[in-house]
């Protein structure tokens, strides 16, 4: 055939063997030079120090961090007042909160990036570099710090309306001066209003009873339990990304600060159960029961909550961005 050329087998053959051979030097040297940095490694490279929680907190406090990582730089201006403002480099923006640990790890919680999750970083610095180490160790940014709000990222947030019955309760915890009913009782003294948390939570005091082996194995199995018996369960602070939990008993279950990013708990019973500050994006609530349960501060972006019985369920706070299926309430 004319303008056809044959080319022998044994060419075809070299040929491939080559492409392999290159295919795998490449692969080999990408691995090499991608793998991720970690903070012994920074320590021995950059001499990078961690820094303590007093510096940590000087670094960042009314100043802004502008961080760097593949695909995304962002300015993050940490408000004296806790809250965080961020702007990235194509004019996204976002608020948050920010706190530093005892450990000295920076915290921080966003509304909509990153799903809302709480991260934490330890703070190491080199000369004018700051590195942000994750809690497996690996280095996820590389971080400036531009004195004072460097970006003008501050703007005033719009709060709820402030309710004039607690603010006159709370002024030294007790209710102003009324005359007594006709019966003579006397009212009893209010309770004193809950101060607000900040995203870090104080350890708890254990008992001496607690197996924290069992607790572990336990919120270990909650990953993947559709139907399963856990009410009462102590999840606190369970790693429940993704978690399969559709139809399972969570009655009077602890959730608190739980991640259930993305969890199925289609027709779960989550009566009074504790979800205060739970990280719940685009969970599936669908049918779930949450009557008397506690969604304060509970992250749920996303989330749907079709079908979902929310009678008495504490909602204060919550981020009910993009929910789906909530109840309207008169």
């Amino acid at each position: 055939m004319t303008g056809t050329r044959h080319i022998p087998n044994f060419i075809i053959e070299v040929d491939m063997q080559r492409l392999c051979s290159l295919i795998t030097v490449l692969t080999v040297l990408l691995l090499a030079g991608c793998a991720p940095t970690n903070t012994k490694s920074l320590e021995k490279s950059k001499n990078a120090k961690q820094l303590p929680p007093q510096d940590v907190l000087s670094l960042v406090d009314g100043n802004t961090l502008f961080i760097h990582s593949l695909g995304e730089d962002t300015y993050l201006f940490f408000d004296h007042s806790g809250r965080l403002f961020g702007k990235d480099i194509f004019n996204n923006t976002d608020t948050g909160r920010w706190d530093v640990s005892e450990e000295g790890e920076l915290c921080l919680r966003m509304r909509a990036w990153w799903y809302g999750d709480l991260r934490c970083f330890q703070v190491l610095a080199a000369e004018e570099t700051y590195y942000l180490v994750n809690g497996s160790g690996v280095l996820e940014y590389t971080a400036e710090q531009l004195s004072g709000d460097a970006r003008s990222l501050y703007h005033e947030i719009k709060t709820r309306r402030k309710s004039y019955r607690r603010s006159i309760r709370g002024k030294q915890g007790q209710r102003p001066p009324a005359s007594a009913p006709a019966g003579g009782s006397v009212q009893p003294e209010p309770r004193k209003p809950e101060p607000e948390p900040a995203i870090i939570e104080e350890n708890s005091r254990r008992s001496p009873g607690d197996d924290k082996d069992l607790r572990s194995t336990v919120k270990w199995m909650a990953r993947d339990c559709p139907g399963c018996n856990l009410a009462r369960t102590d999840l606190k602070k369970a790693d429940l990304v993704g978690a399969d939990l559709a139809g399972a008993n969570l009655e009077g279950a602890n959730l608190r600060m739980a991640n259930l990013r993305r969890a199925n708990l289609e027709g779960a019973n989550l009566e009074d159960a504790d979800l205060t500050y739970a990280n719940l994006p685009g969970a599936n609530l669908r049918g779930a029961n949450l009557t008397g349960a506690s969604l304060k501060g509970a992250n749920l972006l996303r989330a749907d909550l079709t079908g979902a019985r929310l009678d008495g369920a504490d909602l204060s706070d919550a981020n009910l961005e993009g929910v789906t299926g909530l109840p309207q309430r008169p």
